[in-house]
């Protein structure tokens, strides 16, 4: 459930799908977990969208993880939803807005690797935005991206 939290207040089977596929991320089932947490009454599933009950329950799951693990977290699974997303436009843009998640603020932590690889994503998450004429998200991660490159980035990032 706290992943799920981290994903907002609802996601996808195909979202779950991906982060259950090839155990490489989980150590569980998380259609199980989901599935008991419906049975509590955290979440509600229609079709094949899960969802919490109210959105504070999100909300308060997602602030008890600490603050150090969140970001961890986010870069954790938008990296592995990176990895997964393919050419699935709604995957890719879930992974980068983990990602970018994680890289807000000028305190990012994370290797030069991952930061052109995150820049990329953002590129290609703002290409999918400008597709669907939506130029205030595509805005969002062109910005994103650009915080991302380094100082030099004409001399290594072209």
């Amino acid at each position: 459930v706290k992943i799920a939290s981290c994903l907002g207040f609802q996601l996808e089977e195909s979202t779950v799908d991906a982060l259950n596929s090839r155990n490489e991320l989980l150590s569980f089932n998380m259609h199980t977990q989901l599935e008991l947490a419906v049975e509590e009454g955290i979440l509600e599933k229609a079709g094949p969208v899960y969802q919490f009950t109210h959105d504070i329950i999100q909300q308060t799951i997602y602030e008890l993880i600490p603050a150090d693990n969140r970001d961890i977290l986010h870069k954790t699974i938008g990296k592995y939803l990176l990895r997964s997303s393919g050419n699935n436009e709604a995957l890719h843009l879930l992974a980068t807005d983990q990602i970018n998640a994680f890289c807000k603020g000028p305190g990012c932590k994370c290797s030069d690797g991952e930061r052109a690889q995150f820049v990329q994503s953002n590129a290609k998450a703002a290409k999918f935005a400008i597709a669907a004429s939506s130029f205030v998200q595509a805005q969002s991660y062109i910005d994103a991206g650009l915080q991302l490159l380094e100082g030099q980035h004409w001399e290594s990032q072209y």
